[in-house]
This record gives C-alpha cells, structure tokens and sequence, in this order.
C-alpha cells in the first residue's frame, strides 16, 4: 500500500510539474511600446524583470508596428540618448522577442474605433491574433471596454505588476 501511495504522489507531483510547464511554454505575450521603453530605461522595474528572468518561460512577441512606434518614441523623446536604440536591439536579442508582421486590415477595422483608438489597434489586434497576453502600462488597453471585449477573446491584459503577482507561485 505504502508502494501505491509513494507513486501516486510522484506522478501527481510530475503531473503537476508537467501542466505548469506546458501552460509556460504555451503562453506568448505581446509587448506593449510602453514595456519596450520602460524597460530601456529601467533595469529595476517590472518590465525589464519580466523581459529579463522571465524569456525562457513565455515567448514575447512584438509587430513591426510596435518596432516603429518605439524606434520613433526614442526619436522624439529620447534623442539625446542614443544608446537607447543600440540597447533596444540587444534587448530584443536577449528577451528572444519576436517580430511578428503587421495585422490585417479587417481586424484593425473591427477594433478602431469600436473597441479601442486607432493608435492602439495595431497592437490590441497583434496581441489578439497571436497571444495570450498583452502586457502594458497604456491605460487606453486596461479599460473595462477593452478588457471585457478580449476576455471572451483568450487574451489577458494587464500591467507588469499585475502579471508578476498573478503568476508568482508559478514563476
């Protein structure tokens, strides 16, 4: 008996091991510019934790819309720093972030302006198409319209810090 009780728990164990690992490896999340540029200019925060310690568990994904929209935040605000661009790239490598193309036309129709505004469509519709989370610190993406018309969807949209205390016991 003592023989059963022993394998039960071992296989519950691995079981459970097994499922946390597949729900890791199957999560993609969408990056949001804001992440990319708080993560460049904070290596204390969420968004660089996250982007750092956390890309062998998630895949990250961005569009080539949000590629442009950061190199042209970095442009405009931050052309005095440079390094920010050459940091951008090698965080891209590091983070293991893929680019992913740009969504189409028809999902950017059903979501500007219904759902979200047209600056923002490209990246809710990426993150819809392709993730299950879509990690942002824009307020336009955490409102009660937005989330409630994605929760139907499988995509989870939250802040960096909301992210970190809902997966914890899972990181």
């Amino acid at each position: 008996m003592r023989k059963i009780g022993r394998k039960f728990a071992q296989k519950s164990k691995k079981s459970e091991k097994s499922s946390i690992r597949n729900f890791m490896e199957r999560n993609k999340i969408f990056l949001d510019t804001s992440i990319l540029i708080t993560a460049l200019l904070s290596f204390r925060g969420g968004s660089f934790y996250i982007l750092n310690n956390l890309k062998d568990k998630f895949r990250f994904q961005i569009n080539k819309f949000v590629l442009e929209e950061t190199l042209k935040v970095l442009d405009e605000k931050f052309y005095q720093r440079k390094e920010l661009k050459d940091r951008l790239f090698i965080l891209i490598g590091l983070a293991k972030i893929e680019i992913l193309s740009n969504p189409s036309k028809v999902l950017l129709k059903k979501l500007s302006p219904k759902i979200i505004n047209k600056e923002d469509a490209p990246i809710l519709a990426g993150a819809l198409e392709r993730s299950n989370f879509l990690l942002t610190l824009d307020k336009d993406f955490l409102n009660e319209k937005v989330k409630e018309f994605v929760e139907s969807r499988n995509l989870l949209i939250c802040t960096p810090k909301e992210f970190l205390v809902k997966f914890k016991n899972n990181l």
